[in-house]
C-alpha cells in the first residue's frame, strides 16, 4: 500500500536532486532501502562531501558530528534540506514528522516524532534534537517497534543496550524489533566489554582474552546476584533468552533462573553448575563457546594411522569424523583408507561418516545433485560395510541465507533422501552446517542429527542462533596433537551423545570368487542394471536407445558370463569391474557409433591399398562391445603386458598398422574387447589412488570413481571435464549395483 507521505519524500528528492546524486527514485510511496540510500547521499551532499555513497559510514558520521546536532532552536540556522531529509526519513520509519509536509523546519510535530523515535529506541525522549548517531539510525530500515514474531523481552533488552551504551564511541544504535540478529549480537558483545571495563578504542566486539579475563574476574553469577552499577545479570539474561530460555530481563539471578542455566549447560554439554561462569558465558555469546574446553570428537582429512589414532585416543578422543569419498578430481585425498575403519573400532573408537564433494557455494545445491550425492554416499557406505541406521552427515559448508536454504538446500536434501535407500541399507541423513541451516533442514524433516560448524563464528547462520535441538557434534577448534608420525591436525568437536556413531561393521562382502549368474536370477539381475543405466541418462533419445539395446546387452552378458567369471578370478577382481563397461557401453551404443566405425574402416582400407585416406574420416573410434578406441586399447595392452596381467607383444600407438590391428580385434572379437576393457579399468584404478593389481578387491569408493571417470576421460580421450566426471559417477553407481 502506497504511503502518501513517503511518496511526497520521493517526489521532493527527485525534484531537488534530479540525477545529480544518483538514480532517480521510483515514486511508489513504498519505504525501502532505495529511498534510505538516496536520503543518505543527499545528506552527504548537504554536508559538503563529494564522494557519495549509499553507506552511512565513518566519513558521513564524522562530517555530521562536526556539523552538530539538528536542533529545533534557531530554525533559520539549520540548513532546511538537512531537516527535510530527517523529516522524510521519519516518514519512511512510520513517524508523522510534519503532517505530510516537508517544511524544512523542526516544528512541534517533527519534535514529537523525534521524541517518539528516541523512546522507541530506548533513549530518553529529549527535546526533539537529532544527534548524529540517532540520525545514522534514522537513515536505516531497522525497525524501532516490535515486529510480528519478535520477542518483547528481547526488544526490552535492545532498548536497554541503546539507552546504556549509545554514548560510547563505537556503539551504534541497534534495531528494537525483538529479533536478535547480527547487529544485536555485536552490540551485546560490546556491552559485555564495556561492563568489564574495556575502554573506547579497546572494546571491539570480539570475544577475546581481555573479555574472557574480565568476565572470569567480575561476572561469576550465582543465585542472588543482582545488578547495581554493573549490568552483567541483564546481559546474561539477554543471552539466555536468545538461546531459547524464558528468563526475565530484570537483573536478578533467581533460583528459577539457575535451574534454567543448568538446563542450558546440560544441553550444551557443559558442567552443570547452575551458575554464570566463564564457560557458560562463552557458550551463550559465541558459537564456539570456550574453544579450549575438552572435546571427545575429532574430524579430519588425514588418514588415521595406528600412530595418529594412538595420539587421539590417549588425548581422550573417541568419535572420529572421516570422509566417505574424495572429490572426483582427487583435489584432496581425504577418504577413509583400507583398514582404517577397523583400526578405529579396534581402538575402542567410533566413526561418524561425512560426505562432501562440494557444498561450499550455493550453485552446488539442487534436487538432482542431491540425488547424485545421496547415491554416491550410500554406495560408499555400503562398500565400507557401514551398518543399518548409520547417520551420514552431508555438508552445507557456507553461510547459506534462509531463502537459499528454502530454495536450494532443502530440495538438495530431498534428493538425498530420494536416492539414499537404493543400496538396501537404512542409512539415515545428518546435516553439517551453520546452526540456522541445520535447524531449518531438521525442521523440514530432512535430517535426524546435526553436526554444527560453530568455528565459523562470523556466519549469520551462527550469530544469535541457538544450537539445533538435535545437535550431535559441535565443531569448535582446529588443533594439532602429537609429534613425529603421531602428529595430526584435527577439528575438535564437543559430543552430545545423541549420535553414538558406528561401533561395528556389517558382515564382510565379496569374500571368495564371484559366482556365475544363476539362470533363474538373470532376469532380476538384468532389471537392476537396466534401471541403473536408464535412470542415469537425462536424454530421452538416449533412454529410448537403451530400450532398444537392452535385449542385446542381456544376451551378451549371458553368453560371456563364464568367460567373465574366469577373467575375474584371473585378475583377482570383482566381476563388476569387467561387467560395468560391457553393460554401460552396450546400453549407450547408437547408430552414429556404427557410422564412425565404418569411417575408420574406410580410412585404413585406403592406407592398406596405398591410397590417401579420405579427409573426413577419423583414424580411430570407440568400437566393440565395450566401446574402446584403438589407441586406448594399445595403452591398456601395453600396461597389462608390463605389469604381468597378460602376455602380448608391445604395440606402438604412433604406428598406424598397430592401431588398425588392435582396433579390428576390439571391433570383432568380443572376448578380446572385454579383456582389454577390464585391463583399461585396472590401469585407471591404479593412477590417482595407487591401486595395484593385488588390491582390486579392496578399492575405496573414491578409487572406483576415479577408475570409472578415467575409462571415459583417459589419457587418449581427455578433456571432457565435468561431462567425464558425470559419466564416471554414473558408471560408479552401476559398478556397485552389479557388485551388490
Amino acid at each position: 500500500m502506497s504511503d502518501p507521505w513517503v511518496l511526497a519524500t520521493q517526489q521532493w528528492y527527485n525534484v531537488e536532486y534530479n540525477t545529480s546524486l544518483g538514480p532517480m527514485l521510483s515514486e511508489d510511496g513504498q519505504p525501502g532501502w532505495a529511498t534510505m540510500f538516496a536520503l543518505t547521499r543527499a545528506l552527504q551532499h548537504e554536508l559538503g562531501l563529494t564522494a557519495l555513497s549509499d553507506n552511512f559510514g565513518s566519513g558521513t558520521l564524522a562530517a555530521l558530528t562536526a556539523f552538530g546536532d539538528v536542533t529545533p532552536s534557531n530554525p533559520g540556522s539549520q540548513p532546511s534540506n538537512i531537516v527535510r531529509i530527517a523529516q522524510g526519513a521519519l516518514y519512511c520509519k512510520g513517524y508523522n514528522s510534519d503532517n505530510g509536509a516537508l517544511s524544512g523546519v523542526l516544528n512541534s510535530t517533527s519534535q514529537s516524532a523525534i521524541r517518539s523515535l528516541r523512546t522507541d529506541m530506548g533513549l530518553a525522549a529529549g527535546s526533539g534534537v537529532i544527534s548524529p548517531k540517532v540520525f545514522k539510525a534514522l537513515l536505516a530500515m531497522d525497525a524501532t517497534k516490535l515486529v510480528a514474531g519478535g520477542d518483547s523481552v528481547i526488544r526490552q533488552a535492545q532498548q536497554a543496550l541503546n539507552g546504556r551504551y549509545l554514548h560510547r564511541r563505537d556503539f551504534y544504535a541497534i534495531p528494537t524489533d525483538g529479533y536478535f540478529l547480527r547487529e544485536t549480537h555485536r552490540a551485546l558483545l560490546f556491552a559485555v566489554q564495556y561492563e568489564v571495563g574495556l575502554a573506547d578504542g579497546v572494546a571491539n566486539g570480539n570475544f577475546g582474552p581481555a573479555t574472557k579475563s574480565g568476565l572470569q574476574q567480575q561476572a561469576n553469577l550465582v543465585v542472588g546476584s543482582t545488578d547495581s552499577t554493573k549490568f552483567f545479570v541483564h546481559l546474561f539474561q539477554m543471552a539466555m533468552r536468545v538461546n531459547g530460555y524464558a528468563v526475565p530481563f530484570d537483573g536478578y539471578f533467581s533460583t528459577a533462573m539457575s535451574t534454567m542455566v543448568s538446563g542450558f549447560q546440560q544441553f550444551a554439554a557443559l558442567p552443570q553448575t547452575g551458575t554464570g561462569n566463564l564457560q557458560t558465558w562463552a557458550s551463550l555469546l559465541v558459537s564456539t563457546g570456550d574453544p579450549d574446553r575438552p572435546g571427545t570428537g575429532a574430524d579430519c582429512v588425514t588418514t588415521l594411522t595406528t600412530e595418529k589414532l594412538a595420539t587421539l585416543r590417549n588425548a581422550g578422543y573417541m568419535y572420529f569424523g572421516r570422509y566417505l569419498t574424495n572429490t572426483p578430481d582427487y583435489g584432496l585425498d581425504k577418504c577413509i583408507k583400507e583398514g582404517e575403519l577397523q583400526r578405529i573400532l579396534n581402538s575402542g573408537g567410533r566413526l561418524f561418516p561425512l560426505f562432501q564433494t562440494g557444498g561450499g557455494q550455493i550453485g552446488h545445491f539442487n534436487y538432482k545433485r542431491g540425488e547424485q550425492v545421496g547415491e554416491e554416499a550410500a554406495n560408499a557406505a555400503w562398500a565400507y560395510r557401514l551398518p543399518d541406521n548409520a547417520i551420514i552427515y552431508f555438508s552445507v559448508d557456507f553461510d547459506a541465507l534462509p531463502y537459499q536454504v528454502t530454495d536450494s538446500v532443502i530440495p538438495y536434501f530431498q534428493g538425498v533422501h530420494q536416492r539414499i535407500g537404493r543400496t538396501g541399507r537404512n542409512y539415515r541423513v545428518g546435516v553439517y552446517g551453520p546452526r540456522d541451516v541445520c535447524t531449518m533442514i531438521v525442521d523440514a524433516g530432512l535430517a535426524v542429527s546435526s553436526f554444527v560448524s560453530d568455528m565459523s563464528t562470523g556466519y549469520a547462520g551462527n550469530l544469535g542462533h541457538p544450537l539445533p535441538a538435535n545437535w550431535a557434534f559441535d565443531q569448535i577448534q582446529t588443533t594439532t596433537l602429537g609429534s613425529g608420525s603421531g602428529a595430526i591436525q584435527i577439528d575438535k568437536n564437543v559430543v552430545s551423545g545423541r549420535d553414538t556413531g558406528v561401533a561395528s561393521l556389517a558382515p564382510a562382502i565379496g569374500v571368495g570368487s564371484d559366482p556365475r549368474i544363476p539362470a533363474a536370477q538373470l532376469d532380476a539381475f538384468e532389471a537392476e542394471w537396466f534401471l541403473e543405466c536408464y535412470e542415469h541418462e537425462d536424454s530421452p533419445f538416449q533412454q529410448a536407445q537403451m530400450v532398444i539395446n537392452r535385449p542385446f546387452v542381456k544376451a551378451r552378458v549371458a553368453a560371456h558370463d563364464a568367460y567373465i567369471t574366469a577373467l575375474a578370478q584371473e585378475f583377482n577382481c570383482y566381476k563388476a569391474l569387467i561387467m560395468t563397461p560391457l553393460i554401460w557401453e552396450g546400453m549407450v551404443i547408437r547408430a552414429d557409433d556404427e557410422v564412425a566405425d565404418e569411417l575408420v574402416r574406410l580410412h585404413y582400407g585406403a592406407l592398406e591399398a596405398g591410397n590417401t585416406p579420405p579427409e573426413f574420416g577419423p583414424d580411430d573410434s570407440s568400437t566393440g562391445v565395450c566401446q574402446i578406441f584403438g589407441r586406448t586399447g594399445i595403452r591398456a595392452i601395453n600396461f597389462g603386458r608390463n605389469v604381468g596381467l597378460i602376455s602380448a607383444r608391445q604395440y606402438d600407438p604412433s604406428r598406424w598398422q598397430d592401431v588398425w590391428e588392435v582396433w579390428q580385434r576390439l571391433s570383432t572379437d568380443e572376448e578380446f574387447c572385454i579383456r582389454v576393457a577390464a585391463i583399461n579399468m585396472i590401469l585407471e584404478a591404479g593412477r590417482p589412488g595407487g591401486v595395484t593389481s593385488t588390491q582390486l578387491r579392496s578399492m575405496t569408493p573414491s578409487q572406483v570413481m576415479a577408475m570409472c571417470v578415467g575409462y571415459n576421460d583417459s589419457f587418449y580421450d581427455s578433456g571432457q571435464g565435468e561431462s567425464g566426471m558425470i559419466y564416471g559417477r554414473n558408471r560408479m553407481q552401476l559398478y556397485y549395483a552389479i557388485q551388490r
